[in-house]
Formats: C-alpha cells, sequence, structure tokens
C-alpha cells in the first residue's frame, strides 16, 4: 500500500479543492493511505474529516499563493518530520509550489503536481521563463494535466513530454443528482417561480467573463422579460458586477447568490448553464450542468472545448467575450425544447462516459504505481 500525502495551499473550495475533495471520496483504501496538508483557516478541513481522512495544518503554507518565500524553512522542517514519521511515499501538491520545494528539500523521492489553471495575462521574458521552467521541473517526477488544453500549456512553458500526464477531472455523478433532487426550495424559489433561468457557476474573477454574461442578459431582455438570471458564486467582483447590472439596467432580473454550499440546487433549477469564461483549465461547473442535462452555453476556450467536443453536439460553443453570440445561443435554446433536451441527453452521455470520479481516482492511483 502507498501513503500519499497532498499539499493544497487553498483556504477557499475552488476548482482544485473540488477536484481533491472528489478523489479523497472516492480512493481505493485498499491501495492507498492518504494524508492532507493545508493552511488553518482552510475550507477543506471540514470536507477531509467527512471524507474520512486525516487532515493536518501548517502556518507555513502559503494561503492561496503557490509560492512565498515566507515560512518555506519551516515548511521543510515540518513536512521532513512528517515524512519521516508517516514513511510517506509519495507527496502530491496542487498548484502549491512551496510544498514541492519543501518537500524536494525534505528528501522525498516522488513528487507529484496537478496544474488545474492554465497561465492566464502572465508573459514572461525568455530568461525569467527558461529559469523558472528548469526550477519547476526540479521539483516534482509527474505533473498531472487536466485537460489536453492544460498539457499544451506546460509543453510550452518548457515541461517535458514525458513527465506529463493526462487525466481529466471527474464528478460524483450520483451524489450531484441526489443533491439536486434532495434540495430544499430557498428563499429565492419564489422569485424563479414562473420563469426560464439562465445562470453561471464560477468565482466572481476576471477570467470567468461574469461582465459577457450580463451584458448576454441586457440582450436577451429587450427580446423577453420572463427570464431570471442567476449568478453563483464569490469573489473580488462582487461589488463591480453589481455595479455592471445596475448600470445595464437588469438588476430586477439578476440574482447574485453569493457563495453556495449546495450548488446543485442552483443548476437544478437553470434551463440554461452559461460558461463565459476567458480562459478555462477545465471547466467543472459544465460538467455538473450536463450531468443534470442542462443545455450548456460556453465559450471555445482551453478545456471547454473538449468537454463540449469540437462538433459542440454535447454544449453549444461560443466565442469568448462576445455577449451577441451568448445571448444568440441561449434565446435559440430557451425557443427550441425539443433541441435543449436532446443536447441535455447528449450531454449526460458523454459526462457519465468520459468523466466520472471514479475514472479520475484510479487513473491517479495507476499514476502513483508507475512511479
Amino acid at each position: 500500500m502507498l501513503r500519499v500525502l497532498h499539499i493544497i495551499s487553498d483556504t477557499n473550495i475552488g476548482g482544485a479543492g473540488r477536484h481533491l475533495v472528489t478523489f479523497l471520496e472516492h480512493f481505493d483504501r485498499a491501495r492507498l493511505t492518504v494524508w492532507v496538508l493545508c493552511p488553518p483557516a482552510s475550507q477543506l478541513l471540514e470536507q477531509c474529516a467527512a471524507a474520512g481522512v486525516e487532515a493536518l495544518t501548517s502556518t507555513c503554507l502559503a494561503g492561496d499563493r503557490s509560492f512565498s518565500w515566507r515560512g518555506l524553512s519551516g515548511l521543510t522542517r515540518e513536512l521532513g518530520a512528517f515524512v519521516k514519521e508517516r514513511r510517506i511515499d509519495i507527496v502530491h501538491t496542487h498548484a502549491s509550489f512551496s510544498g514541492r520545494l519543501a518537500a524536494k528539500a525534505a528528501g522525498v523521492r516522488h513528487i507529484v503536481y496537478t496544474k488545474h489553471r492554465m497561465d492566464w495575462e502572465f508573459s514572461r521574458g525568455l530568461i525569467k521563463k527558461q529559469a523558472i521552467a528548469i526550477l519547476n521541473n526540479m521539483t516534482f517526477q509527474r505533473v498531472i494535466a487536466v485537460s489536453q488544453a492544460v498539457k499544451d500549456d506546460l509543453l510550452h512553458s518548457g515541461v517535458p513530454e514525458a513527465k506529463i500526464t493526462l487525466i481529466y477531472n471527474g464528478i460524483d455523478i450520483k451524489k450531484f443528482r441526489e443533491q439536486a433532487r434532495l434540495a430544499c426550495p430557498g428563499p429565492w424559489q419564489e422569485t424563479v417561480n414562473k420563469r426560464r433561468v439562465v445562470g453561471i457557476v464560477a468565482r466572481l474573477e476576471p477570467e470567468k467573463g461574469h461582465r459577457y454574461f450580463l451584458e448576454a442578459a441586457a440582450i436577451i431582455l429587450k427580446k423577453r422579460k420572463d427570464v431570471l438570471f442567476i449568478v453563483v458564486g464569490t469573489g473580488s467582483l462582487s461589488g463591480e458586477l453589481a455595479e455592471t447590472a445596475r448600470r445595464l439596467g437588469i438588476s430586477e432580473y439578476v440574482l447574485f447568490t453569493g457563495y453556495q454550499d449546495n450548488i446543485a440546487e442552483f443548476v437544478a433549477m437553470m434551463d440554461v448553464l452559461v460558461i463565459p469564461s476567458l480562459t478555462e483549465a477545465f471547466g467543472i461547473s459544465m460538467l455538473e450542468g450536463m450531468c443534470l442535462a442542462k443545455p450548456c452555453v460556453a465559450s471555445a476556450v482551453g478545456g471547454l472545448v473538449e468537454i463540449a467536443g469540437e462538433d459542440g453536439r454535447a454544449a453549444c460553443l461560443i466565442p469568448p467575450a462576445d455577449a451577441g453570440a451568448i445571448a444568440a445561443k441561449v434565446n435559440f435554446l430557451l425557443e427550441h425544447q425539443d433541441l435543449a433536451e436532446a443536447m441535455g441527453a447528449r450531454a449526460v452521455a458523454k459526462v457519465e462516459e468520459k468523466f466520472t470520479a471514479e475514472k479520475m481516482a484510479g487513473e491517479i492511483t495507476s499514476l502513483y504505481y508507475e512511479l
């Protein structure tokens, strides 16, 4: 049996955290013993306990940052002691460059990391790029790319192809559907009743494209007033986006929910799910919509294209940063219920075939045993 320590510096549960929780709920306990190291304030602590996985905390982790010199020596000491005490075979980090450096300094032989994001608006000079690539390549044996788009990004940054393994994210389809089925009506239910619902589920950050979602909403509302637009999530743009809705004159038609634990409850309400990202490594929220047979309108960027398929039969693809294209596709799906349902059925089939939690956890475990 292999003994694996996962390190994640995030304090909130974003894409990396959701990926890790899904793995913790589905790995084969006959083949692995797993621990998690995270910051003391991490929301993952409760999720680890629910999954029956021991979680450790360190104040030396960077906390929502991949790297910081501050605390690195302390993290190296703590990690070295824990690796020795628990006889850790593999350290697996999620974005935490500090974690990889500490593991390397502590003498860990097998280091894996998962790249959950694309390098977005991040330019480097040639010398700096080469220096980062060399240092990064020294800290791991294998990197997991969550999509072909991420793999291409890694290759472009100088990572040798032999060190990259493509493993798609997966979701717990049965659990998500059960959460949707059991969801209790919330205080917003009266607002939703008798209206078509178009939604977005994402952190309120620039790369997620909320601006174009709201601009598309304004276009749609010029044609029909029976639509409610739901924005699920929180982030740095919460105030700015609320102001955008006011400026567009659509505030009464837009519901900002803030952070929500039960994403399934909101996705279940939707007639159409929109993923207007400007960049996207994968797109877990798109899988969640598809598994509930929701027709999706997504930007043709990164991993979203791989989920939808080049032919767009499992989801509608549109150019990024194009509010008009979003509005046109959403209007079409709202007006053609039969075609929307057919797309939803194809989406369900695709998720069940390629993007399950069991498949993802099994492939990660197999990678560990290859090292």
